[in-house]
Formats: C-alpha cells, structure tokens, sequence
C-alpha cells in the first residue's frame, strides 16, 4: 500500500468531491488503482488536452486492465484526474504508482504509460520523452525500457509533429 501523507489527502479529496469506492472499505489496490490511473492521465494530457473521447478510451483501458464495470472505470478516470491535477510532480505520481513494486509490475506500468500516449495511433517526441522519464523514475534501465517500449508498440510511429 501506498504511504505518501499528500496521496492520501488526494485520496480523501477525490472520495469528497466524487464519492466513496463502490466498496466503502478501500482496498490497498483501491489506491494503487488510483496512483496508476493519475499517472496514466498525466501522460494522457501530455499533449496538453484530455478531451471527452481521452477519457472515454482511458475509462475502457482501466475496465479492461483493472476488470471493473465500466461506471466504476469512468468514476476512476474522474478521481484519477483530480489527483494528477493537484499533484505537480511526475516523480511523485510514479512514487505512489509503484517504484517499490516488482520490476515485473514496473514493467506492466510502463507498458500501460506507452499504450495511453500512443493510443491515437502516433506518438509525439516529447509522449515519448514523458514516458522514458516515466521508465527511468521507476528504476528501469534503458535496455528495460527499449524492450517494454518496442513490445508494447510493435509498428506504432513516432511523429516530430506538434499536434
């Protein structure tokens, strides 16, 4: 379980302002859920919009990922958003999403951050840059990172286009 004092006033916030988990005892994956959901929204928004179509694409990965019904999923991508939001420092979303984790988790993380900001198909220079960093701050090594990248990615392009 994730014991940072500012990810629980973040947590505490999102549960006043959305409403409780379905299940009103928060589980520890209840948060880790939430930690890996404000993360994967920064990266989202890397581009500097979320739209509605964002975060209807972000709600089907964490009902897919997390096995959640899709009201809960979208209630997610709400609390999730409110914490990235109050949260300015990528290393501490990465710190409460799980740099203590297994390196196979962390690697399952990483993979995720590199399906959201390609999901559109294409990935920006600086998507990617956000990604590496985010590879590099839970502890994986370049040859990780290439490997989780190239796995995850398979024939997606890189584009040096501003959006």
């Amino acid at each position: 379980m994730v014991n940072v004092p500012l990810f629980n006033t973040l947590i505490e916030l999102a549960a006043r302002t959305f409403g409780p988990l379905a299940d009103e005892r928060r589980a520890p994956e209840d948060d880790q859920r939430l930690a890996i959901a404000a993360l994967l929204l920064h990266v989202a928004r890397a581009d500097g919009r979320l739209r509605d179509a964002d975060r209807a694409r972000l709600a089907a990965l964490f009902q897919f990922w997390f096995r959640l019904p899709a009201d809960e999923a979208k209630r997610l991508v709400a609390r999730g958003d409110l914490v990235d939001r109050e949260t300015h420092s990528l290393a501490t979303l990465v710190g409460m999403a799980g740099h203590d984790t297994p390196v196979a988790e962390r690697r399952e993380l990483l993979a995720m951050a590199y399906t959201v900001a390609a999901v559109d198909g294409a990935m920006q220079e600086f998507e990617d840059d956000l990604v590496w960093r985010v590879g590099q701050l839970l502890g994986l090594d370049d040859q990780d990172i290439v490997a989780v990248k190239d796995a995850t990615l398979g024939g997606t392009t890189l584009s040096h286009a501003v959006p």
